[in-house]
């Protein structure tokens, strides 16, 4: 979950550039940071608790020039918030210093060996480990002791390495965390994600699990455990550095959530056409793919959230049962899974601990996997079967809005893609589906032209402790979903339900400071979530309802209406979530918080 960078080049400002680097990573972990260069043969280790500021304080007036360094920004899991257990971390005699990302779940046995030894710990963490082991292994070339120690570690790691002692080289390694390699001219990089890199150069390199890379200014060479030399492909980057900026708004999160209308076009472009849809990452055979009988959907979070969207999407239109799971339960149960099943992990990063583990799982038992994800070369997009990209672009904000709201558009696409293969829906119903997709954009962009009166209604939530969103079929996940974005972000106590169980229970919590936010669009349950609007009412909560407009006798029976451009209720999750979004963003800005870091969370989660 943590954040790491290195530079190795010509350029003596590494200090900054490991800076600026760890600022674009902060969204991994915040709770400490530290950096680690190289200045005139000896290593210079500056840390700091809390957020990246407080690091830019130890440096500032630090003279830290050199031609090599690496940095972190941490999301503690062994050891707390502290300078001692920050990273960078240095071997005993500090000729080594190592970052790390990751979980070594071996940790304990590994330094009980290495203390009898003689090494003498400095932190409470896993990582310390590491460096440990390095050194006690190092004869004068440090790939071969980072080559030699890496398959004593269990668990996850993505490392960046240095010495002293060679100065010209900087060591990367992974195993279940990311990494990339940015390649410049006469420098190279490495970073937990692409918008560390991007400021210096668009073409990157993304390691595999069980490679090492051996970077110097002016070369990079990629080996497996065994020290055979891997040829890796360069990608080009498109992603401007401008679109990991906050382009003018207060926090990436409100600036993602109003690029939304652009990020639905960019999902369907080049995948969707006029009546048919082509996804070139997916590469099972349509034999394959007419096989399919059942469907599993794996996520974590708000990318299971559009899992269960996904549901109702396919059975109501193929007719498919599935089944959607909580990644961390589904990689221990046993699942049921058989080679006529299709597994869809969703996660934006495509990183997820737990959505990596069940995509193993499901593939150790024959089934076919296929991987919605946001992040090009990751490691769900290199394991799966297939891949559909959202092309949502970088998302810093913690809380996911934009990822979400692609993620629903993949599942319609694929919903389209499999009609299509196993001709369960006609041509005549595909072109129907993707006209509608395409008018998505612009019936978003009316309501985020909206939003001052939005940012009105969230007055409403000022002295509240406790809230409830009920949603009815296809809204039910979007009830969830704003009920998590809620206390993501304002530390407001939220819970979502079907709104047809109001009455099994949450209708007790009604009070009149006890807000119910209804998702009560145009549907065929329409009725149905109107009636319970009125339950609330009548018990003197106060209601905020997002309706379709034109609807005017919702007014009647709510304190606010939150109106949405009138849409069918097959896409209405995608318009219904966009007010509920901008609403819990500016309930947690009124009270002051940190809406782009909140606390506790971070937000790629490649631990378990």
């Amino acid at each position: 979950m943590c954040g790491i960078v290195g530079y190795i080049g010509e350029r003596k400002e590494v200090k900054s550039i490991l800076f600026n680097g760890l600022s674009k990573l902060e969204y991994r972990g915040y709770d400490s940071a530290g950096i680690s260069i190289l200045k005139n043969g000896n290593i210079i280790t500056k840390k700091a608790v809390g957020k990246l500021v407080n690091l830019e304080k130890e440096i500032i007036n630090t003279d830290m020039k050199g031609f090599l360094g690496i940095g972190h920004t941490r999301w503690a899991t062994h050891g707390k918030p502290s300078v001692e257990n920050s990273h960078p971390h240095l071997s005993t005699n500090n000729d080594i210093t190592l970052v790390h990302n990751g979980i070594i779940e071996n940790y304990d046995i590994l330094k009980a060996a290495l203390i009898k030894k003689g090494h003498k710990f400095l932190s409470q963490t896993d990582t310390e480990v590491i460096v440990h082991l390095i050194e006690d292994a190092y004869e004068g070339d440090i790939f071969e002791a980072v080559k030699k120690i890496l398959p004593l570690l269990d668990g996850a790691y993505a490392i960046g390495v240095f010495t002293k002692n060679e100065p010209n080289k900087l060591i990367a390694a992974r195993k279940g965390s990311p990494l990339v390699i940015g390649v410049g001219k006469n420098e190279n990089f490495i970073a937990s994600d692409i918008p560390a890199i991007l400021e210096h150069t668009k073409d990157a390199i993304f390691l595999n699990d069980g490679e090492i890379a051996i970077l110097t200014k002016n070369s990079v060479e990629i080996f497996d455990l065994n020290g055979d030399k891997t040829e890796k492909n360069i990608k080009h980057i498109e992603w401007s550095l401008e679109a990991a900026e906050k382009g003018g708004y207060d926090h990436f999160m409100i600036k993602e959530i109003h690029e939304q209308d652009r990020v639905i076009n960019d999902t369907l472009r080049g995948k969707v056409f006029e009546d048919n849809v082509k996804i070139d990452e997916i590469t099972m055979s349509d034999e394959e793919l007419q096989n399919i009988h059942k469907i599993h959907i794996v996520a974590c979070g708000t990318s299971w959230h559009a899992g269960l969207v996904g549901k109702y999407i396919l059975e109501q239109e193929l007719r498919i049962p599935v089944e959607v799971e909580v990644a961390s339960e589904f990689r221990y149960k046993n699942p049921i899974i058989s080679n006529k099943d299709l597994v869809i992990l969703i996660s934006q990063s495509g990183e997820t601990a737990d959505t990596l583990a069940g995509l193993r799982e499901a593939k150790s038992k024959g089934a076919k996997t296929l991987g919605i994800l946001n992040v090009v070369g990751s490691t769900i997009s290199r394991e799966a079967d297939g891949t559909i990209y959202t092309n949502a672009g970088p998302e810093i904000g913690v809380a996911s809005t934009k990822a979400f709201v692609s993620q629903l558009i993949a599942l319609y696409i694929l919903m389209l893609f499999l009609g299509e293969k196993k001709n369960i829906l006609s041509k005549e119903r595909r072109k129907y589906i993707i006209s509608e997709l395409k008018l998505l954009s612009k019936k978003v962009k009316t309501i985020l032209n909206n939003e001052k009166n939005i940012e009105k209604i969230a007055k409403l939530f000022e002295n509240v402790n406790s809230t409830m969103f009920i949603g009815r079929n296809i809204n039910a996940p979007i009830a969830l979903e704003g009920a998590l974005k809620l206390k993501e972000i304002s530390y407001i106590h939220a819970e979502g339900y079907p709104s047809g169980e109001l009455k099994h229970g949450p209708i007790a919590l009604i009070h009149e400071n006890f807000p119910t936010v209804a998702i009560a669009t145009k549907s065929h349950t329409y009725e149905k979530v109107k009636n319970n609007v009125e339950e609330i009412k009548a018990r003197s909560g106060t209601i905020i309802t997002i309706a379709s407009e034109g609807d005017e006798k919702i007014q009647d029976i709510s304190d606010a209406v939150l109106y949405v451009p009138d849409t069918e209720e097959l896409f209405s999750p995608v318009i219904n979530v966009i007010p509920l979004q901008i609403l819990s963003y500016y309930v947690a800005k009124s009270r002051g918080l940190d809406v782009d870091k909140p606390r506790n969370l971070a937000k790629s989660v490649t631990v378990e």
